[in-house]
């Protein structure tokens, strides 16, 4: 499966920013993101996520 910016998004609906790596990792993990999802999240920078945005450009990056 590729994951897509839509599934990032939706694993980490409801989430509080700013949020860190760590943050996203563990919302995703606690809405039972599969683990493609997951590994990807733990590839992205170790940096302050403000928004969705943030999030899905450093997705876009990793990919």
């Amino acid at each position: 499966m590729a994951v897509s910016a839509i599934d990032i998004s939706k694993s980490l609906s409801g989430i509080d920013f700013p949020a860190n790596k760590e943050d996203l990792v563990n919302h995703a993990r606690d809405k039972k993101a599969n683990k493609e999802i997951i590994n990807i999240l733990r590839k992205m920078p170790e940096q302050e996520y403000t928004n969705m945005a943030d999030v899905e450009h450093a997705f876009g990056e990793v990919q």
